[in-house]
Order: structure tokens, then C-alpha cells, then sequence
């Protein structure tokens, strides 16, 4: 029998239609995650990694305002032509998502108990009363103090870190099997973020929850990622396991991202690497790679044809015309480095 991915994404477009007209945001993109892996979505602001995780829960208005196509599937279930109803039963039950802004995601008229009590009483056959004391126990194991106070205060009683803390416990409610978590840490202090992380990879651990880690920050997918995709303009660029990823980069822009981080040892008299140029509007699509335009290596063939992507290897895909000749530099640089 076929082995299955806990979810599987194949070839899948998100079509908005504006005044402008219709833009495609997610293009033709593929990936799985499988039963208690981590993976990684990376990539600047504009590159399509929220509307793919928003779109894996079909949370856009498809009367009105998006069009997918493609294959989603979720358990075996092409989650795309499933009813509404049955869409409703999956999100917040068996997928659950950590939004960025936790103070704009809770309801600030409801009690954070209410909240999280809501989400079991929706999916779950239990009283109120046990519903609420869940919703103690979640807040418990996300590691709230004072849980039993808590749950009776409102959003705006609670810090940034508990109020996150808050959300991960609603998205815990109903044990799902899939956690997508769309930059969880970005609006919080360091310590927290740290604090934030070792609960969501404890999570992963005890419940054999995948995860879907959107993310800006490759050090926080260095420390707890199992595989990484990189976005650009709507489309993946590179996918691959997190120690290959970051030993042997071999697109242009994922090597930008990485000369990009600052390091602890480095000249500090030199300026910090930038990519040069910014992502493209949507409605600006440039013809061939879409990198071209702010890539170092492109040439006439990136700048008139589209690259499909490529395996570098049997755990390695990436989407460029000169990936050999880039993969070549890397190993050459570490082969000189550890001389």
C-alpha cells in the first residue's frame, strides 16, 4: 500500500480577483507534511506563505473573492471538494492555525475561558462545565501561571506572550492532528519567543502533532525544523531537509536569506549582506524566473523562461536554471573552509 502524507499539497494556485483584476498569489506550488514533522515555510513578506497556509484551510471567501485549484489533501481527503460543512468540522478540530497577532485574533468582548471552552463545545460532546475545566487544563500545559485566574480575564488583561500562550491552548482544544503556525513568535520579546518555541516542539513531540512553521527567521527554523520550503513570489524555490538546506544552499535567493543573518563572529566593521531590489507586485509578474530581476547569477535564459523545479537529490528540489553551478560553489566553500 502507498504510504500517505498527513497532508499533501499538489500543484496548488490561489486566484484573487480585485479591480485590477485577477492576480494569482499561490502558483502551482507542492509539498507534504507528514505525522509529527516539522516543516518550515520561509521567505520575505509578499512571497505567498500565509495565503498557503490560509488557503489549506479554505478561509477565503470563494463566493466572492478567491478561486482555488489544485489538490489539497488532508488524510487522504481532497480537502477542495469537500462541502462547507464538512470543511467546518476539520477547521479548529483535526487542522488548527496560530495567527501573528493574537490580540487581533481573540474576541476581546469574551473571557479567554469562554474562547478556548467554545472551540471544545463546538467539536466536542461534553458540558460547559467540563468545557471549562479543559479549557483550565489547556491553559495549564501551555504553561499560563494561574490558570484558574486566568481563564476568567479578558484578552487585554494579558500580556503579548499569554495571550499567545492563549491561542495555542484554543488550537490545542481538540487534539489536532495538524498545528499551522503563521509567525507565532515575531511580535514577542526573545525570551518569550524561546519559551514559545520549546512549547510548540514539546507539543510536536508528546502528540505526534505535524507542524506547519511559517516563518520569516531561518534561526528558528535551524533550531526546529525537520524540512524547510523556501517561497518566492508565490512559488517554492527550494525545498529540502533543514541540515542539507543550510550545509549546501543552491538557489540564489535562499543563499541571499542565509548572508543575510548576522553573525556572532563576524566583522563587525562590515556592513550586513541585502538581496538587492524588492519582491515584485503580483500584478508585475516578471517574464521567466522571478528572481531574475534581483539575482546575481541571471543571465538571458532566467531572464526569458520560467525554471521548473529540479531534484538536486533525492531529498533536495530547487527551481533554477544554474542550481549545479551554485551547488558546485558551495561545496567548493566549505571543502576551502574546513582546510
Amino acid at each position: 500500500m502507498q504510504h500517505q502524507p498527513l497532508l499533501e499539497v499538489k500543484d496548488l494556485k490561489v486566484h484573487f480577483f480585485t479591480e485590477r483584476g485577477r492576480i494569482t498569489a499561490v502558483d502551482g506550488i507542492s509539498f507534504h507534511v507528514e505525522k509529527g514533522e516539522i516543516v518550515g515555510v520561509v521567505g520575505e513578506s509578499g512571497c505567498g506563505k500565509s495565503v498557503t497556509s490560509q488557503a489549506i484551510l479554505r478561509l477565503f471567501d470563494e463566493q466572492h473573492t478567491a478561486q482555488y485549484e489544485g489538490e489539497i489533501r488532508f488524510k487522504g481527503k481532497d480537502m477542495l471538494a469537500l462541502p462547507t460543512s464538512a470543511m467546518e468540522h476539520i477547521r479548529g478540530n483535526e487542522i488548527s492555525m496560530i495567527f501573528q497577532d493574537p490580540l487581533s485574533s481573540l474576541n476581546p468582548v469574551y473571557t479567554i475561558g469562554y474562547q478556548i471552552a467554545e472551540a471544545i463545545l463546538l467539536h466536542q460532546h461534553v458540558s460547559k462545565k467540563e468545557a471549562y475545566a479543559k479549557a483550565v487544563d489547556l491553559l495549564r500545559m501551555t504553561r499560563i501561571p494561574a490558570p484558574e485566574k486566568r481563564v476568567n480575564e479578558y484578552p487585554h488583561q494579558l500580556s503579548g506572550g499569554m495571550r499567545q500562550r492563549a491561542m495555542i491552548a484554543m488550537t490545542l482544544a481538540c487534539q489536532p492532528s495538524l498545528l499551522i503556525a503563521d509567525e507565532p513568535t515575531t511580535a514577542l520579546d526573545v525570551t518569550i519567543q524561546a519559551q514559545i518555541l520549546d512549547l510548540i516542539l514539546d507539543l510536536n513531540a508528546t502528540q505526534e502533532m505535524g507542524v506547519i512553521f511559517i516563518t520569516h527567521d531561518l534561526g528558528v527554523v535551524a533550531e526546529i525544523c525537520d524540512r524547510v520550503v523556501v517561497m518566492y513570489l508565490g512559488q517554492i524555490v527550494e525545498e529540502a531537509d533543514t541540515e542539507t538546506l543550510f550545509a549546501n544552499p543552491c538557489h540564489p535567493y535562499t543563499k541571499g536569506l542565509m548572508k543575510s543573518i548576522p553573525q556572532l563572529d563576524g566583522d563587525r566593521s562590515q556592513k550586513l549582506h541585502v538581496i538587492e531590489g524588492t519582491v515584485p507586485t503580483l500584478h508585475n509578474i516578471p517574464v521567466g524566473c522571478r528572481f531574475a530581476p534581483r539575482c546575481p547569477y541571471a543571465d538571458d535564459v532566467c531572464r526569458e523562461h520560467a525554471p521548473e523545479v529540479k531534484a538536486h537529490d533525492a531529498r533536495h528540489k530547487v527551481r533554477c536554471w544554474h542550481f549545479e553551478k551554485i551547488a558546485m560553489e558551495e561545496e567548493d566553500r566549505y571543502v576551502s573552509y574546513g582546510q
